[in-house]
């Protein structure tokens, strides 16, 4: 990661004293560094582009071959919108002088900042029209603009793409040349805007779906949908750990409490216990009202050891932080929350269920109801986190035996462990 440059990423905002709280450095990568003489860079876009999987990558040498053409360029960035619960665009930041790209997030929020009002590139993005203007000779209007005048650019050129989503990516170019951009130089830049929007397009909705599965059905399911895995009845057999999970007494509480009450009660729940689970490896598969199925897979070749500590943990911080939870909501005179969950592992089919035209894809399997099971008996034991006798003998963590108790749909009885008093 990289602290803030001498020319502030937030392009999009244009102040640079602006509110960080909209925005996210997520990488900063090592540009090639020199420029790339040869060839029409639209030609090079639309052959070789495709073929670079990493945009920042793409964005790179792209700068670097419209430097190898003869167009001083100081800096260039790029603005991609996508659909996110939490991101509202994405940014790439090419510099010349320091040979790197940043990649940056913008969050939700920033259209009623000042920042964005500010922006230089507010109407490309909204109504799709260009931009340019004459940099270092005062001031520019736009506070982003003056601050890159006085690094040493000259002019500045933002041109939109193709709209998605009722907003407009919009790339920039800014030169340090003395006169700023010669006509030759806009028209390089004008005539290599199709092809950067027809590439960037394609790679948008890539991303939004990527984005969208992610969110919906999680980062496993959604790459194997985007691999192709969508006729019913495809899965496979899958070693894991499963997870259930349940809040206690929410029939109660959704029915007497409104609607916005019991959608905030469920989004802190979830808060809690969700973000414990994807940091170890985990994997939550669906809501179902109050409950959270999720599995932790066991790698290739390696026993259920290291999946059933991953899970046991997540178990155990998201516990924790539903009582922290539980604790701020009491201050505020609301509902506290608690919640119950059941451990189990072995083989479960990860695939397609469903109607023909409408499928979920989950896991399926004994292991799976077990755990469904077992976390039912947490209401009865009054103890807020219980596993199965195969996942006690399998986890380093040490468990204790809190007997053997009949389980619905088995036979018999079931040994099931808790964490020590």
């Amino acid at each position: 990661m990289s602290s803030r440059s001498a020319l502030d990423p937030r392009e999009a905002a244009g102040n640079p004293q602006g509110e960080d709280e909209f925005f996210r450095i997520d990488a900063v990568h090592a540009s090639i560094g020199s420029p790339i003489p040869g060839g029409e860079a639209a030609r090079w876009l639309l052959a070789d582009g495709p073929q670079i999987d990493s945009e920042a990558e793409l964005f790179d040498e792209l700068c670097w071959r419209i430097a190898g053409s003869g167009v001083s360029l100081l800096r260039a960035t790029l603005h991609i919108g996508t659909l996110h619960p939490q991101i509202r665009g994405r940014s790439l930041r090419w510099l010349r002088e320091r040979r790197l790209v940043e990649e940056y997030s913008i969050l939700h929020g920033l259209e009623g900042t000042r920042d964005y009002a500010e922006s230089p590139i507010k109407d490309a993005v909204e109504r799709g029209l260009p931009f340019r203007r004459s940099l270092g000779s005062g001031a520019t209007g736009y506070p982003l603009l003056d601050k890159i005048g006085k690094a040493g650019g000259t002019d500045y050129l933002a041109l939109p793409l193709n709209p998605a989503n009722g907003r407009f990516p919009v790339v920039t170019w800014t030169t340090d040349r003395k006169g700023g951009f010669r006509d030759a130089d806009i028209e390089t830049l004008t005539q290599l805007n199709p092809a950067l929007a027809a590439i960037i397009e394609t790679r948008s909705a890539r991303r939004i779906s990527t984005n969208l599965l992610d969110t919906y059905l999680g980062r496993g399911a959604g790459r194997r949908i985007l691999a192709g895995h969508i006729r019913r009845a495809e899965g496979e057999a899958l070693r894991a750990v499963v997870m259930a999970s349940d809040m206690r007494n929410f029939t109660g509480l959704s029915d007497r409490l409104p609607g916005g009450a019991v959608i905030e009660l469920l989004d802190d729940y979830f808060d809690a216990v969700v973000p414990p689970i994807e940091k170890r490896r985990g994997e939550v598969l669906k809501f179902v009202g109050d409950g959270l199925l999720a599995i932790f897979p066991a790698e290739d070749g390696e026993d259920f050891a290291p999946a059933s500590l991953y899970a046991i943990e997540a178990a155990v911080e998201g516990l924790e932080r539903l009582d922290k939870a539980s604790r701020v909501r009491k201050a505020r005179e609301l509902s506290e929350i608690r919640a119950g969950v059941g451990l189990h592992l072995g083989e479960v089919i990860y695939g397609n269920v469903g109607a023909a035209d409408r499928l979920d894809f989950t896991v399926i399997g004994p292991a799976v109801n077990l755990a469904s099971r077992i976390e039912g008996l947490t209401k009865r034991l009054l103890r807020p986190l219980l596993t199965s006798s195969a996942f006690a003998g399998i986890c380093p963590r040490p468990l204790v035996s809190l007997g053997s108790h009949p389980v619905r749909g088995l036979l018999e009885p079931e040994e099931v462990f808790g964490l020590p008093e």
